[in-house]
């Protein structure tokens, strides 16, 4: 059996960027996840917005999410496209970034800092 402080149910978005979060507060974590790697079926969110990007910046880390997408001034919402080119934040744009890449950056976060990704399967 092993042993951790913290064992993070799921190795998506959210539990990724936990697990990062613990591992730099020095918490001994793991996360356990069905999924062997980061791929998955079908299509999920297809980008980032500035809030989004504003946090992980605080993170030090927005720099490995926007060098891999594509930064647009008008962003999908609602139906209906918004012009987001005048918000008051250093990014302000949508990053066009499939969520199977946003996962595979985090997991490649979590992997520097040490944090097992522990598979079901």
């Amino acid at each position: 059996m092993i042993e951790h402080a913290v064992a993070i149910a799921g190795g998506g978005p959210t539990g990724l960027m936990l697990a990062g979060e613990l591992a730099l507060a020095a918490v001994d974590v793991a996360i356990v996840e069905r999924r062997e790697s980061q791929d998955f079926a079908g299509l999920r969110t297809g980008g980032l917005y500035s809030r989004t990007t504003e946090v992980l910046d605080q993170r030090g880390i927005a720099d490995r999410f926007v060098s891999q997408g594509q930064v647009f001034r008008r962003a999908p919402f609602a139906g209906i496209t918004l012009d987001i080119s005048d918000l008051p934040s250093r990014h302000n744009y949508y990053l066009a970034l499939w969520q199977t890449r946003f996962e595979s950056i985090l997991a490649d976060r979590v992997g520097e800092l040490g944090v097992p990704i522990l598979s079901r399967a």
